[in-house]
């Protein structure tokens, strides 16, 4: 089951184009998989307001769904006539406490990457001064690294398409698993449009977008000001550590991010423990105050639980062959540091990948296969 908080976002296609059938946000509410937050079209430019939003807006509000407005903006217009016909559009329907804004940067246009940056950078200001917050930006890792200087403009969050190749008409697209690809000089996500292809819900048109935060429901329900005021989860500071992990292969990567694609900035040597202090897709944060990630698979790193649960007996086994090793890892990369001999019987404390945790304070394994070790 997928612990990424689901949204979607939708525009006038999602009902029909005279308006008469419109979207059914009862069915949005009574969706399997439940719809966190809606990200739905303002308007385009200085002059466009999307006919469906006021509708959409004022339906986000009662099925009680956090809501983010999303505009698109021309870079050859002037960035203050296009934002104020943005906040037109919004004028007394909401509330910036917990509202939120998105800038869509998908139409370049004959414009080059410097007004492209300059006008991108105004409407940030614009839009910061009148609600408190930067807008959240959309766009893609290749579009921002061809037509934005990153490196110009302040800290912000990225929601960024990513989809999987789609499937031919009338079959829907599964959504992309992510991570989505990052643009140069960003260290992290905030939303992954994972799909464009996916079955519509409670739309007039057959399909529609599908989005995955970067993190769970009470993730969402932080970031937007907690509307609803639900009890949440205190998460623990940013410094923190979260676990303790043991590196169990002879070398492991550091990376600038967590993907493959991240620099190496050095790496693990085995028997290194470490602490983690955030979890992604797969790959453990391991410094409190930067962007150091090693990929936190049970193949490479070992996860330090509890005492209490390293210390519960699983079962008993007793070895079978004239003499087997005993390593510092669960793995023959590990170190050798004595043998078990004939008929010992011990307890089993871990299972990993075939291998047996055989103390239950210490890293000590046994390979567990039925040719060297007997459940009893």
């Amino acid at each position: 089951m997928d612990s990424r908080a689901f949204g979607i976002d939708i525009s006038r296609y999602q009902s029909s184009a005279d308006g008469k059938k419109k979207m059914n946000f009862d069915k949005v509410a009574a969706h399997k998989t439940p719809v966190t937050f809606i990200v739905a079209r303002a308007g385009v430019s200085w002059s466009y307001q999307d006919p469906m939003f006021d509708y959409y807006w004022a339906e986000m509000a009662r099925i009680k769904v956090c809501r983010m407005a999303y505009f698109v903006p021309h870079f050859g217009e002037s960035a203050t006539a296009q934002m104020d016909a943005l906040f037109r559009c919004l004028d007394g329907k909401t509330d910036w406490k917990y509202d939120r804004l998105c800038l869509d940067l998908e139409v370049a246009g004959i414009n080059p990457r410097q007004r492209i940056t300059a006008t991108t950078l105004k409407c940030l200001d614009i839009v910061k001064a009148r609600t408190g917050r930067y807008p959240v930006i959309y766009s893609r890792a290749n579009w921002l690294d061809t037509y934005i200087s990153l490196d110009a403009l302040p800290q912000l969050d990225f929601w960024l398409a990513q989809y999987k190749k789609p499937l031919p008409w009338p079959l829907f697209t599964d959504e992309h698993p992510g991570p989505p690809t990052l643009p140069k000089g960003a260290t992290t996500w905030l939303i992954h449009q994972t799909g464009d292809k996916c079955a519509g819900i409670g739309s007039v048109s057959t399909s529609m977008d599908y989005n995955r935060w970067n993190g769970d429901v009470n993730d969402v329900w932080r970031y937007f000001g907690n509307p609803r005021g639900v009890a949440l989860p205190v998460p623990p500071p940013a410094n923190q550590a979260l676990f303790k992990a043991k590196c169990i292969v002879s070398a492991l990567y550091k990376r600038s991010k967590p993907s493959k694609t991240g620099s190496v900035l050095g790496s693990l040597s085995m028997g290194d423990v470490i602490s983690v202090y955030e979890v992604e897709n797969g790959w453990f944060r391991i410094d409190p105050n930067a962007q150091i990630w090693c990929n936190g698979s049970p193949q490479f790193l070992q996860k330090l639980e509890d005492t209490s649960t390293l210390n519960a007996v699983l079962f008993r086994a007793r070895c079978v062959v004239k003499a087997l090793y005993k390593r510092e890892a669960p793995s023959k990369a590990g170190k050798i540091i004595g043998n078990l001999i004939i008929n010992e019987v011990v307890n089993v404390y871990q299972e990993a990948n075939g291998w047996f945790r055989i103390s239950p304070t210490a890293q000590v394994w046994c390979h567990g296969g039925r040719q060297y070790m007997r459940r009893l």
